[in-house]
């Protein structure tokens, strides 16, 4: 809303060159309502507005735009605008731009660096890529146990200011062993005579830098962190790593898990910033995959087309059912990949899961089949189709031919993410589209043999 109002008083500032104005309004604006502002303006607009920030909060206001923003403000800004930009930028926000860059631009930008912030970003780019280690910052505040609860907050009053938070202060030995993790509010309420140590209970929640990100994300929750401390494999104290950048990892791998849902390969760049032969190659592996399996649907129609030609009417009810058995499949498949994403379901489960959707899909199978029933049915008895005295058997068949198609849409859905996560690929795989054409295609054979039953059996 802020940036709506905002947006064209900026604007005219810029236009009428009213720099005084335009610095004293950027100073009741918050950080990330610049960064939305910024990426409203054109270019040009916004290498002036982002030179006339303060610089106490321009190197936040660039943490926040997105990647594309963020290189072209690189390119418009000189030298030594860059080398200060880089130098105010937290670790793990410098850390993030310079994975996003091309080799040639992280190299000259490496060059700008200082000598501390250039180790500093070596380090963490030394981590494998998505590992928490390159999400970790060094700024944080540590204490020794035997230091007294006053000595404590006097270096947090010194040291803190450079610190991503002060919310959770770490105690550490002499060799940056950690040994605890203190709420800052423990240390304030305590005695000033009274030594860290005395505060000390061990119940703290550590993890490596090798560790995926995804861990670090499920331990923020399950614990309601607002940091987690990062070590490496002897316990040694490396960094911190925050959640507003656990936040960050969350809707990448949210967005990532809604992308092969809906059949398309992981877009590297937002979708606006993907270019048309981007789109294609993503998104054209997938159709062709689905298409060639929608050939089977095809072929499966041939395979029975006598008992087409004897009951013709049983053509006007395929859509139905293969669209009752891919939605079935569909929404199966959706519920226990996110089960499998939040930790409520592992491979263990399998079996559990597979009983239940056996009933849950023979349940919704007798639901719809009931309700194709009275369609047919109730069509011929209010005259507004005539299925040429064959009303009973049609109505028959698509009730059968439902029960058996939901079921196994249920079924198919619910067991494809486990058999995926078995086979060591990611659940998300198994997308809504292809669970569908996987249906379609059975659904059919299911469909037909139920009408060469009930005609056999009422023939």
């Amino acid at each position: 809303m802020i940036k709506e109002l905002l947006l064209p008083d900026i604007r005219q500032m810029l236009e009428n060159r009213q720099w005084v104005e335009l610095r004293d309004a950027v100073d009741e604006i918050q950080v990330a309502e610049l960064a939305d502002l910024l990426m409203e303006l054109d270019l040009a607009d916004q290498v002036v507005f982002f030179r006339i920030l303060p610089r106490h909060i321009s190197a936040e206001t660039f943490a926040y735009l997105d990647p594309e923003y963020q290189n072209s403000l690189l390119a418009a800004l000189t030298a030594e605008e860059t080398r200060h930009l880089l130098a105010n930028l937290a670790p793990d926000d410098r850390t993030i731009l310079l994975e996003e860059l091309p080799g040639q631009v992280v190299q000259r930008l490496l060059n700008l660096l200082s000598p501390q912030d250039l180790k500093e970003v070596r380090q963490l780019l030394g981590y494998p890529e998505d590992s928490v280690g390159r999400l970790m910052t060094p700024d944080y505040v540590a204490v020794r146990a035997n230091w007294t609860v006053q000595q404590a907050l006097d270096h947090i009053r010194q040291a803190g200011k450079a610190s991503e938070t002060v919310n959770v202060i770490y105690v550490t030995d002499t060799k940056w062993t950690l040994l605890d993790a203190l709420d800052l509010a423990h240390l304030i309420l305590a005695k000033p005579d009274d030594t860290v140590e005395d505060l000390m209970d061990g119940q703290f929640v550590s993890i490596e830098a090798t560790a995926d990100q995804e861990s670090a994300v499920d331990l923020l929750k399950k614990y309601d962190r607002i940091a987690l401390p990062v070590v490496d494999s002897s316990g040694i104290l490396l960094g911190i790593v925050t959640v507003d950048d656990i936040i960050d990892v969350a809707e990448e791998e949210a967005t990532e898990d809604f992308q092969k849902l809906g059949g398309v390969a992981v877009l590297d760049k937002s979708y606006l910033s993907s270019d048309v032969w981007t789109m294609f190659r993503k998104r054209g592996g997938w159709l062709a995959v689905l298409f060639l399996g929608q050939m089977l649907t095809a072929s499966a129609m041939e395979r029975f087309e006598g008992q087409l030609d004897t009951l013709l009417v049983l053509a006007i009810f395929i859509p139905l059912i293969i669209s009752s058995g891919g939605n079935s499949g569909s929404q199966a498949t959706s519920l226990i990949i996110r089960a499998m994403a939040v930790g409520e379901l592992t491979m263990a489960d399998w079996w559990n899961v597979m009983r239940r959707e056996a009933v849950v899909g023979l349940v919704l199978g007798v639901f719809l089949a009931c309700i194709g029933m009275v369609r047919v049915l109730g069509w011929e008895y209010l005259g507004w189709y005539d299925y040429g005295g064959q009303s009973v058997l049609v109505a028959l068949t698509v009730a059968v031919a439902l029960v058996g198609v939901v079921s196994w849409g249920s079924l198919v859905g619910s067991m494809l993410p486990f058999l995926l996560r078995r086979l060591g690929l990611d659940p998300a795989t198994s997308s809504a589209p292809f669970v569908a054409t996987l249906v379609d295609v059975t659904g059919l054979l299911i469909y037909f043999g139920a009408a060469g039953w009930m005609i056999g059996a009422l023939g």
